[in-house]
């Protein structure tokens, strides 16, 4: 079967993923060798047995020859057992293997790959193809393998016994490939069909799962149930098509070798009638048939059994390849803990798109220890300038220097050990709060420190299991303000030289605020800290202001002077004071 240029790079990569395990591999074929050689001999003795023994009388020639193909049984069944056992091994760390890959990229790849899929999308793929890759290392491929030993040896005993009807065997072999070529590339289009329309499905489903509060609040739950079943019946129908030309495939096996098999015991009666043939050459004969032509099928459907596999490759691998957040095997330089925490923005311009920039040439400095507040309207481009500093981002023009090294020579890791950071929305996983203030038990007395530091510990201490309360998936068992203390001391227990507070505080209540102002502002003074934050109270206190106005900095400095010298900074804040107080009313 010809097989496309990109397909044979797919197949070379495919081939790759049994490199770490070659002397398994090799342990596997030279049992399958050694037991293909021993189920060519167990025919020969089948035909001594019914020629010699049965049919010449011969008891005790039967009995030396019974007991002889009972221990070739016995061995063969032994050296299948040592191969299975290194074979499942294979097929057990393939999969693994495949999925801690994935897992590893995930991690890496820029956040932009998770802004255009959910991740029931993400699960559900994965999940899909490295379920179709593995099956290159199940019990079929190895079978396969052994299927051609079988071959080899079925030829050798059918040429031995007679040579013309193994002519007639080996004539099956064009119409079974024309079959399976057929039938195999429709096999591999309604797969990669199937392949498309599944993941609509998974986008489809993970959405509908995320915003399932907002289908029971406006009443759609019929139109989503309407979706859900056109979906699943697309996927039924393609489903249905692949199992019928299963179907179609296993059906074509069993006439091809039906037919075989009769011309086989028409043609053998023929000779044992007229003295050519015996009936134990006939029965070996037909045997090594079933060796020839089974293998044979096995081998050709290879083709067919990769129709699935391969559009799978091909996604698997592609998703391996796209770009993460740093280039693999770059050289950085080392930074330590101690290194100056300066954070400089020279002409810094991102856009999403080529149309529209979100940042225009933005210009300034935060030296070590200040506290820095970032302001502007919604849309303005806050959010995208803290994600510069986390480096979630990178910019298009200019360069962001911390302690005069451009942060792109820095490895992320080393890097975003630097800073902590808390956001309005912060995640919280499905555990304890101590494992969300800090995973590792070892850090627990820092975890602790951090809870009192941050105003938190009061709060935790008043719940039944305390630290070992479970906060639910996304702290769903929390509020708001209960799960911005919990992220806020998850942050201060990384004890990082800069904290990035993006609307950090939009839940707490006036007396929390009032106790992270006190945090921030003297008990973390050498810490740089930078926010994004409308809060009067936080405008005060901070050493300056960072005013963002359409893309670009509008101004500079302290609150009482913008707010003198500004006049679109005195509206934005008196904006959010008329806010503040039209709340304060409706309550």
């Amino acid at each position: 079967m010809k097989i496309k240029h990109d397909d044979k790079k797919i197949l070379k990569r495919l081939l790759g993923l049994f490199r770490p395990y070659i002397k398994n591999i090799v342990i596997i074929i030279s049992c399958l060798i050694v037991s293909a050689a021993i189920s060519t001999f167990i025919p020969l003795l089948s035909k001594q047995i019914v020629d010699e023994g049965l049919i010449n009388n011969n008891f005790k020639l039967l009995i030396i020859l019974v007991l002889a193909s009972f221990s070739l049984v016995i061995l063969n069944q032994g050296i299948g057992l040592l191969e299975a056992k290194f074979r499942i091994f294979i097929s057990l760390m393939m999969p693994y293997e495949l999925s801690k890959e994935a897992f590893k990229h995930l991690m890496k790849l820029n956040m932009s790959y998770y802004n255009n899929v959910n991740y029931g999308e993400i699960m559900n793929n994965l999940n899909m193809d490295v379920r179709n890759i593995s099956k290159i290392s199940d019990s079929s491929l190895f079978f396969i393998v052994n299927q051609i030993f079988k071959i080899l040896g079925g030829i050798v005993g059918l040429l031995i016994i007679d040579w013309k009807l193994t002519l007639i065997v080996l004539a099956i072999t064009p119409i079974k490939y024309k079959t399976v070529k057929f039938l195999a590339k429709k096999r591999q289009l309604i797969f990669t069909n199937y392949m498309a329309a599944y993941g609509h499905y998974s986008s489809w489903f993970g959405d509908a799962i995320s915003g399932m509060k907002e289908i029971k609040l406006m009443g759609i739950d019929r139109i989503k149930l309407g979706e859900f079943i056109k979906k699943q019946r697309s996927l039924i129908k393609i489903e249905a098509k692949t199992n019928i030309l299963d179907k179609v495939n296993e059906i074509s096996e069993t006439v091809m070798f039906e037919i075989v098999t009769g011309l086989l015991y028409i043609l053998g009666g023929y000779l044992i009638f007229n003295t050519q043939f015996t009936v134990g050459g006939l029965m070996a004969f037909i045997t090594y048939c079933i060796y020839v032509i089974a293998p044979i099928s096995s081998v050709l459907n290879i083709g067919y059994n990769f129709s699935d596999i391969l559009p799978s490759a091909k996604r698997f691998f592609k998703f391996l390849e796209m770009e993460e957040e740093e280039t693999r095997g770059a050289t950085f330089q080392k930074v330590d803990f101690n290194i100056n925490a300066n954070l400089n923005f020279e002409s810094i311009s991102f856009n999403y798109d080529k149309e529209k920039n979100i940042l225009k040439n933005i210009t300034f400095e935060i030296a070590e220890g200040e506290k820095v507040a970032i302001i502007g309207s919604n849309g303005c481009g806050k959010t995208t300038l803290i994600n510069l500093v986390l480096r979630l981002l990178k910019p298009d023009q200019g360069k962001i220097f911390l302690g005069g090294i451009d942060i792109s020579k820095i490895s992320i890791r080393d890097y975003r050990k630097l800073i902590s950071v808390v956001s309005q929305n912060a995640y919280l996983f499905n555990g304890t709060i101590k494992e969300n203030i800090y995973p590792s038990s070892k850090k627990e007395p820092k975890a602790l420190k951090a809870a009192k530091a941050s105003k938190i510990d009061e709060f935790i201490q008043s719940l039944p299991d305390k630290y070992d309360t479970l906060v639910g998936i996304n702290g769903a068992n929390l509020s708001g303000g209960q799960k911005q203390k919990i992220a806020m001391a998850r942050a201060i227990s990384k004890d990082s030289k800069i904290l990035v507070l993006d609307e950090a505080t939009s839940n707490y209540d006036v007396e929390s605020e009032l106790q992270m102002i006190d945090l921030i502002i003297n008990k973390l003074k050498e810490k740089t800290v930078i926010m994004v934050t409308h809060k009067m109270q936080v405008l005060k206190t901070v050493d300056k202001i960072i005013f963002i106005e359409n893309g670009s900095i509008g101004a500079y400095g302290q609150h009482n002077e913008l707010y003198q010298n500004n006049s679109s900074y005195r509206k934005l804040i008196d904006s959010f004071s008329d806010n503040i107080e039209k709340k304060a009313c409706n309550c």
